[in-house]
């Protein structure tokens, strides 16, 4: 092999490395799954909300992680997401009491009204220590599921998928009021082709649920 050949296999190799990401995550970590449809030209609104709240909430160990973009609404009943699911993750419980001193749920709504349609955001209590490694060459599938137990995903592994994130939701604010979905899936799959050929199987008994299909990318 020449150097140039070599240079070039190392070049490949890099780039396909940059492509897979770690989400590293631990125990008594809050990890946040939000999801939102924003009002249109609402951009300058956006960026000052962040510029309010994330100071604070930078101060108090918030951490975004990652960006879904949504490439797909699956099933979402009224709720139509227009940008990408946020997600994000608090050191612990205390860590949002110290920024809810600064901000109430209410300030929080009042700021938020104005941008979006709707905003919903879930919570996970991590109970152990959990990686999530993302390829941004595949296609996620993010689920939010209305049951009253935890649904069984072996059938996701059996046809293809690959479960990155199985857990109940701990906590939960929307605009609205609406109820809250109980449980939360991250699926990998290859290509669209096998996330649709599991769908219309509808494997996953609840009584309601939302579905994105996504892909990955860091926060800029």
């Amino acid at each position: 092999m020449n150097d140039t050949t070599k240079v070039k296999k190392d070049m490949e190799i890099s780039n396909n490395m940059k492509k897979s990401h770690t989400i590293a995550l631990k125990k008594g970590e809050l990890f946040l799954v939000a999801i939102a449809d924003q009002k249109e030209g609402k951009e300058q609104l956006l960026q000052e909300y962040f510029g309010t709240i994330m100071p604070s909430a930078m101060k108090n160990g918030f951490t975004p992680l990652g960006q879904l973009h949504i490439d797909n609404v699956v099933k979402a009943n009224n709720f139509t997401p227009n940008n990408f699911i946020g997600l994000f993750k608090w050191p612990n419980m205390a860590s949002i009491q110290t920024f809810m001193s600064d901000f109430t749920p209410e300030q929080l709504k009042k700021l938020r009204m104005p941008i979006w349609n709707e905003f919903k955001a879930n919570m996970i209590a991590l109970q152990e220590d959990k990686n999530l490694v993302i390829d941004e060459k595949k296609l996620y599938e993010v689920k939010t599921l209305w049951t009253k137990e935890m649904v069984m995903t072996n059938s996701i592994s059996k046809n293809g998928g690959r479960v990155i994130l199985n857990e109940p939701i701990a906590g939960y604010e929307d605009l609205k009021g609406n109820e809250a979905p109980n449980q939360v899936l991250i699926i990998e799959w290859n290509d669209k082709k096998a996330a649709d050929m599991f769908n219309k199987m509808n494997m996953l008994k609840s009584s309601k649920e939302e579905a994105f299909y996504t892909h990955f990318t860091l926060f800029p």
